[in-house]
């Protein structure tokens, strides 16, 4: 009797309770179903979710490291500019 649900549930989680040593005892897949049980158009369906998902959150992390670069880079220039006036 345990059927999958689609609608996204309203529960939200903070992050850092899947960080550390003790997340591999709270975190489950998100689909506990055997692997014989889906079907290939589920399985797509579910892989594509996931896809989608990462992609957004590589976008993203793409972002915060280009912001990093762009203030390491003005900081180096700024150290020469220092360096150049002593």
């Amino acid at each position: 009797s345990d059927i999958p649900c689609t609608r996204k549930s309203p529960l939200s989680l903070d992050y850092r309770l899947f960080e550390g040593g003790h997340a591999a005892d709270i975190a489950t897949p998100s689909v506990q179903q055997a692997s014989g049980s889906l079907t290939k158009k589920q399985m797509i369906a579910e892989l594509e979710y996931v896809s989608n998902d990462l992609g957004e959150k590589k976008a993203k992390i793409d972002r915060v490291i280009q912001a990093l670069m762009l203030e390491e880079n003005a900081d180096a220039a700024e150290g020469e500019q220092e360096e150049k006036e002593d």
